[in-house]
């Protein structure tokens, strides 16, 4: 089978159906190739956090203290699953480093700017589209139990105003004035008002029947399994479903690319980060905004008719084995700030892998390896948070036109 097309891109998450999206607006022709279904990966179990205005990067100095300190609670938040794995030691080395005041001053500026631009872009696909995601902007709430963590989280606060963020502290009264129903163990918390939450399956879904009717092409279960080159450029993209040739090849897999890249010759400098996720049915004591449970590293969304609890990061590989023990530390955790949660009826336990680069930047860019071959991958945690403003840059880096932010940041080479 020879389909002629001017662009692929490889993957369905949120990153490839936005690039897609926004390569139709510039009236490309677009093909969309996904290894199983639309949104199946990271995209359909995360927090559902659109926009988020605390920029400060996983990368960042104190980090790897705790993470050696958690490294050894089989319950903590973080965990790496030892295993003899030269490109985890590597990756592990460029995030020390990354670790440091300098590299995260830079990614909170990055982030500033992106956040700027990307909510821009959020109000423009909104007032054109009517995507039904359940999309609401009610900040989120940011809980301690700890007072100790809660000190912590208000100095936070004074190093974040340099950056024009605004943050309103709420002791124990207050916060219960913000949201009525905790557990007397909370002992304070931090709300921040810009925040915007979505229920992500929904939006992505919508986002992916837009390109359709916009005229691209989405093709399912189709898997990546090589290809073949020619003088520095992409020839061909070979699937399970037949040989797809293109002008232009978009790498937009997430935790998936460092596979897909592997017949190119190409190392891709990301981790995939094992996260879980808990939905239920919605219970009457549900929360009016999103939380974060911070001293247990729990994010906790309403969506709709449900609830979603979302925790943890496991270095294991592509292992996406849902681990009984995490599920249940994660429900302790949310018992311990949340009354009437102990018996909810459960809709979904899933599982996913984020795709970290050491620096918590994206890749994004054209690869050095072949001329006709974009990156747009590498989101970490805000794949959510970036998808549009990625989308928008790789139209712009197709069509030669200077992107709405410096991208040497995300140049996808620069660990080499």
């Amino acid at each position: 089978m020879k389909n002629q097309q001017e662009i692929i891109v490889i993957g369905g998450g949120v990153i490839g159906v936005s690039v897609a999206h926004y390569l139709r607006k510039t009236n490309r022709s677009v093909t969309l190739l996904e290894k199983g279904d639309i949104c199946s990966g990271a995209s359909h179990g995360n927090a559902g956090l659109f926009s988020c205005e605390n920029p400060i990067p996983m990368a960042a100095p104190g980090v790897i203290k705790d993470a050696i300190g958690w490294m050894f609670d089989k319950d903590s938040p973080f965990s790496i699953k030892p295993r003899l794995d030269l490109d985890l030691l590597r990756w592990l080395l460029q995030f020390n480093s990354a670790c440091r005041t300098k590299p995260m001053l830079k990614a909170i500026s990055i982030f500033q700017e992106m956040k700027r631009i990307g909510d821009a872009l959020i109000e423009e696909l909104t007032a054109s589209h009517n995507i039904d995601c359940g999309m609401e902007k009610k900040g989120r709430l940011i809980l301690y139990r700890d007072a100790a963590n809660f000190e912590k989280g208000v100095k936070s606060i004074e190093f974040l105003k340099q950056f024009g963020i605004n943050v309103q502290v709420l002791d124990k009264e207050a916060v219960r004035k913000k949201e009525p129903n905790l557990t007397a163990a909370v002992v304070g918390g931090l709300y921040y008002s810009e925040y915007i939450h979505v229920i992500p399956g929904q939006f992505v879904h919508g986002l992916a029947d837009v390109v359709e009717q916009q005229g691209g092409t989405l093709k399912t279960n189709t898997e990546v399994i090589g290809f073949e080159t020619k003088n520095k450029r992409i020839s061909k993209v070979i699937t399970n479903r037949g040989d797809f040739y293109a002008d232009q090849v978009i790498l937009a897999a997430g935790a998936w690319s460092p596979i897909v890249a592997r017949d190119l010759g190409i190392k891709v400098p990301i981790q995939p980060a094992k996260g879980y996720s808990i939905t239920v049915k919605r219970p009457e004591t549900c929360p009016g905004l999103p939380l974060s449970l911070a001293d247990d590293k729990v994010a906790v969304t309403p969506m709709g008719d449900s609830l979603r609890f979302s925790s943890t990061l496991e270095l294991a590989g592509y292992d996406l084995s849902i681990n009984r023990r995490r599920i249940a530390s994660t429900r302790r955790a949310v018992n311990a700030y949340l009354p009437g949660m102990e018996n909810l009826e459960l809709i979904e336990l899933w599982s996913g892998l984020r795709p970290n680069t050491p620096d918590t930047l994206p890749l994004i860019g054209r690869s050095e390896s072949f001329d006709n071959l974009i990156m747009a991958t590498g989101h970490d945690v805000l794949g959510m948070t970036h998808a549009l403003i990625t989308g928008k840059i790789v139209s712009q880096i197709v069509a030669n036109e200077a992107p709405v932010v410096d991208i040497s940041p995300f140049r996808p080479e620069r660990f080499n």
